[in-house]
C-alpha cells in the first residue's frame, strides 16, 4: 500500500494539483473514504483544480494573497452579493448584469458570492409554481449566460437552494458551474460548503450561508446567526497551519441589506437578485435587489480604511 503520510501533512499546509500532489483521483477517492476532509475547487491561477485538507468542520478556503510587508498598504475593490436564485421566475436577471457592469466600470476584480446562486428545487412546498425550470443544468446556463460576460474572480459558496439538487445523490450544479467557467478561461471558484474562507492580503473574508428556514422569519435575528460564528471563531482562524485573522463576514439567506462592525469585524448582509413576490401565493421571498461595493484599504492584519456602498441597480430609475 502506498505510504500518504508525507502527503497529507503536505495537503494539511497547501493547496495543490494532482500533479504537484504525484496523485490520482483513486487516491483522492482512497483517502476521503478513510476519513480525511479533502476539498478540491478550480484555482485560476493554475489553471487546475487543487486539493487540500481541512482539520476542522467542512471549512474551505482560497488563499489570494498574503500578509503584505510591515507599512506596506493593499488596496482592494469587491463586489459582495448573495442570494441570487437564478431559475426562479422572479430572477433579476438584468439587474444582476447591470451590477456586473457596474462593478467593471468601477474596476473590481473579485466578486463574492455567499449562497443560493441557483433557486433549486423541492426546498419549500409550492416552489415549482415560482420556477421557469426546475433543472439544474437549465439555471446553470442561465446564471452562466450573465458570468461569463465579465472577467471578474467569482469566489461562491454553498446555499441551501444550490444543495437541494444534491439531496438525491444529485450532481452539485455549482461544482459543474465551476468546470464550465473554467472551460471557457474564466475565473470561478466554488468553496464547496455553507462556510468558507477566502484570504486576502494575510487576513479572512469569510462567506458564510445560513441555511434553513425563511429568510425573514421572526425567529432569524441577526444576532442568532453571528452568534454560531462568533462562539467557535472570533479573530483566530487556523488555516492550512497558519492562523490568521477573521475581520470580514459576508452572510447570506437574509434576503436585505445590512452592515455592522463588532470587535473589529464587519458584517455585511448583501441582499438579493429576486424582484418582489407575492408572498401569500408563494411566488418567492420580496426584498431589496442588488449587491454591496467595497473599496478597503489593508495594513498589516487590520482593514485600515474601508468604503461600504449598498447598490441597487433600479434605484435611479425609481
Amino acid at each position: 500500500m502506498k505510504n500518504y503520510s508525507k502527503i497529507i501533512e503536505k495537503m494539511k499546509k497547501n493547496q495543490l494539483t494532482l500533479k504537484q500532489l504525484r496523485l490520482s483521483m483513486e487516491d483522492i477517492i482512497y483517502l476521503r473514504d478513510v476519513g480525511y476532509n479533502i476539498k478540491d475547487q478550480y484555482d485560476p491561477r493554475v489553471g487546475d483544480y487543487v486539493y487540500y485538507i481541512v482539520t476542522s468542520g467542512d471549512t474551505a478556503y482560497i488563499k489570494i494573497s498574503d500578509s503584505p510587508n510591515k507599512g506596506q498598504e493593499i488596496k482592494l475593490k469587491l463586489l459582495e452579493i448573495s442570494d441570487l436564485h437564478t431559475g426562479c421566475k422572479n430572477f433579476d436577471k438584468q439587474g444582476l448584469d447591470k451590477t456586473l457592469q457596474e462593478a467593471k466600470n468601477r474596476d473590481v476584480e473579485y466578486v463574492h458570492i455567499s449562497g443560493d446562486l441557483l433557486d433549486g428545487f423541492g426546498v419549500y412546498r409550492g416552489q415549482e409554481n415560482n420556477l421557469k425550470s426546475n433543472k439544474a443544468i437549465e439555471q446553470v446556463n442561465e446564471l452562466m449566460s450573465i458570468l461569463e460576460k465579465y472577467d471578474f474572480w467569482y469566489i461562491a459558496s454553498m446555499g441551501n437552494h444550490d444543495q437541494s439538487f444534491c439531496m438525491k445523490g444529485g450532481l452539485d450544479p455549482i461544482k459543474y458551474l465551476e468546470a464550465k467557467m473554467a472551460k471557457q478561461g474564466k475565473r470561478f471558484t466554488y468553496l464547496n460548503a455553507y462556510e468558507g474562507n477566502i484570504i486576502h492580503a494575510g487576513i479572512v473574508f469569510r462567506l458564510i450561508h445560513l441555511q434553513g428556514g425563511a429568510a425573514r422569519a421572526a425567529s432569524y435575528k441577526v444576532q442568532v446567526y453571528l452568534s454560531r460564528v462568533f462562539e467557535s471563531n472570533l479573530n483566530d482562524v487556523h488555516i492550512g497551519g497558519k492562523i490568521y485573522n477573521l475581520r470580514s463576514i459576508q452572510a447570506g439567506h437574509f434576503h436585505t441589506f445590512y452592515a455592522l462592525s463588532m470587535s473589529g469585524i464587519t458584517i455585511i448582509m448583501p441582499g438579493n437578485f429576486q424582484h418582489d413576490g407575492d408572498l401569500e401565493k408563494r411566488m418567492g421571498i420580496s426584498g431589496k435587489t442588488g449587491g454591496v461595493f467595497r473599496e478597503l484599504t489593508i495594513v498589516g492584519d487590520k482593514i485600515a480604511k474601508e468604503k461600504i456602498e449598498f447598490y441597487n441597480p433600479w434605484k435611479e430609475e425609481g
